[in-house]
């Protein structure tokens, strides 16, 4: 069996692991197309011994140069070929296929200049909530549930600020947030991980005793504000050594991983608290594949 026909063969296993967690058509249709575009450029640029097996993070990073620099491509129409790497090379790892998953760490683009990061790396992030632990304040659970609040579940800084006890709903349906909509359009459900629910559940066992709602206080027993927030967001990306990090970048970070897991734009949409996805589309910097399918 030649390496041609066995990548033919894992972007046919690739296409039926697509259709077993229930993407859209479309979204399968666009993913196998970009791929396709992928080894087609690898055989290209390495020759027959392209394998999608053996890919490696400097082959995808220079396949994202391509996309940038030789074709001039949309951010938004880079991103979108490196989201299908990203949930291709997870299939490769999770099927035992590939040793490595080579797109884990390559980092999506912005608009504006085509080289920065939109979205932190799955490393970045693990270092960036270690961080909150580092600290010897007395306080350091709060913070390690704001920052988890942040990244793994998309609030707003405003919304971590005015979360309220009552927004924490431990019952049925799951454990999850009612969460209070900063710019007053209502709630929204956002159901959350064993991780985020525990460090909660800590915060709120230490949480000084006090007539506020709210579920994040100060040392002196008074609500954080959002400039609080942002404050914990910079002192710990600092320790982690990262530059650039906002409340918003940790935002847009979850709602990436997220559409990258789920295929599921309108899901995202939900969760984020937009009003439509036109809406989510502008702001994670991704296009409609279906009008631009070919890119």
């Amino acid at each position: 069996m030649t390496l041609a026909e066995r990548n033919d063969i894992i972007l046919n296993q690739f296409e039926e692991y697509l259709t077993q967690i229930a993407l859209s058509p479309a979204t399968i249709t666009n993913y196998l197309a970009d791929m396709r575009n992928f080894v087609r450029w690898g055989k290209k640029t390495y020759g027959d011994d392209f394998s999608l097996i053996t890919v490696a993070p400097e082959q995808i990073r220079a396949y994202r140069n391509h996309l940038l620099e030789e074709q001039k491509r949309a951010a938004s129409t880079v991103n979108r070929h490196l989201q299908a790497l990203r949930k291709c090379c997870a299939y490769l790892t999770q099927t035992n296929l590939s040793p490595i998953n080579a797109a884990e760490e390559i980092s999506l683009v912005s608009g504006e200049k085509g080289t920065s990061p939109q979205s932190l790396s799955a490393k970045d992030v693990e270092a960036f909530l270690e961080a909150a632990y580092q600290t010897l304040s007395s306080i350091a659970k709060r913070d390690a549930a704001i920052v988890n609040l942040l990244v793994g579940a998309g609030l707003r800084l405003a919304e971590v600020s005015g979360l309220q006890l009552d927004d924490v709903i431990f019952d049925y349906p799951g454990v999850h947030l009612a969460v209070r909509d900063s710019r007053g359009q209502g709630k929204r459900d956002i159901p959350l991980s064993q991780e985020i629910y525990k460090l909660l559940k800590e915060w709120l066992l230490i949480r000084p005793k006090t007539s506020f709602p709210y579920v994040f206080l100060s040392r002196e027993a008074n609500p954080v504000s959002s400039r609080t927030v942002q404050h914990i967001v910079s002192r710990c990306a600092k320790t982690a050594r990262l530059n650039g990090v906002t409340a918003q970048l940790l935002r847009r970070t979850y709602a990436l991983r997220l559409l990258e897991e789920t295929g599921d734009l309108d899901l995202v949409q939900q969760r984020l608290g937009h009003r439509d996805s036109g809406v989510t589309k502008r702001y994670l910097n991704i296009e409609n594949p279906q009008t631009d399918a070919d890119g």
